[in-house]
């Protein structure tokens, strides 16, 4: 009624001077004001339809397929998954002029194919920050190193830009494996499933895994032992399961002859981190490891 009030006192002044009855002044209003809410609301409706499309290209983009590690590993020569970290609960602090864009940039120099970020922040000096600043100065694809335990987890390590995630079967149930790959295939993101011995490999028969991580490190007392790769493989072969799986070997290697070694056991990447940290020269410890790979790549 306000409204209308207002509109007629401003109305009136023109259609008196023409001696308009007063209730032709109160409809004339209530028209204007009727009109004027349509008008309003169409207009309202247009936007948030333009809202809704403009959201749903943006989560379209956001659950596209991403950098691929699985693309990497299906080249003939050996992948590297080179690792940024800090420090671990083994060897405490590793790197101690630690510079994590240095160090993306001397990998991608070197020739690695994708990278691994440590995010935990309590036991390895980790950060999700990291990962989110490095994603923006690299186009290799990035695996989040990290101790998936719940699906919100997932979630962010898309938001962060993640391309891959680590899923541990020692830390997992069989079910949470089937339902983490779940979710990271529907939201565009590939898995690295992680196994150590039989009980986590029995996890992850007749799952959707693809690429199969073998940990040469013992996560409960953390030694290690590079030979776990060949025992796995081996147990593998046994299933006859061996080909189903695009393999890679981490932790525990010092040296071109752990590399021969493991190349010789046809796993199709491999994943090193500590010895790339404590070297003063990354790069060049990458081209004395892979000699044959190309270097000198901008990333």
């Amino acid at each position: 009624m306000k409204l209308i009030l207002e509109y007629e006192t401003c109305v009136a002044r023109d259609f008196r001077i023409l001696q308009v009855p007063k209730v032709v002044i109160v409809n004339y209003c209530f028209w204007i004001y009727k009109v004027g809410k349509i008008e309003t609301n169409k207009e309202a409706t247009m936007f948030l339809q333009e809202i809704i499309k403009t959201k749903n290209e943006e989560l379209s983009k956001l659950t596209q397929k991403k950098r691929s590690l699985k693309s990497a590993l299906k080249k003939s020569e050996l992948t590297l998954i080179a690792e940024i970290k800090k420090a671990s609960p083994s060897k405490g602090l590793i790197s101690k002029n630690f510079d994590p864009e240095k160090q993306l940039q001397a990998y991608s120099q070197g020739g690695a194919d994708a990278i691994s970020i440590l995010t935990d922040e309590k036991y390895f000096n980790g950060s999700t920050e990291i990962l989110r600043q490095l994603r923006g100065k690299t186009s290799l694809p990035i695996l989040r190193k990290e101790f998936i335990i719940h699906p919100l987890q997932i979630y962010e390590s898309l938001f962060l830009g993640a391309d891959i995630v680590l899923l541990i079967a020692a830390i997992l149930t069989k079910q949470q494996i089937i339902s983490f790959l779940d979710i990271s295939n529907q939201l565009g993101l590939e898995a690295l499933v992680e196994v150590h011995d039989h009980d986590d490999l029995e996890k992850i028969i007749d799952t959707k895994t693809e690429i199969l991580g073998i940990n040469n490190r013992n996560l409960d007392n953390f030694t290690v032992d590079i030979t776990n790769t060949e025992k796995i493989i081996n147990e593998l072969e046994k299933m006859n399961i061996r080909n189903n799986f695009y393999i890679v070997s981490e932790s525990g290697v010092k040296d071109k002859s752990d590399v021969d070694y493991l190349e010789s056991l046809g796993v199709n990447g491999v994943l090193i981190g500590e010895v790339l940290m404590k070297s003063n020269k990354p790069q060049e410890k990458i081209k004395e490891l892979f000699p044959k790979k190309e270097h000198v790549r901008n990333g």
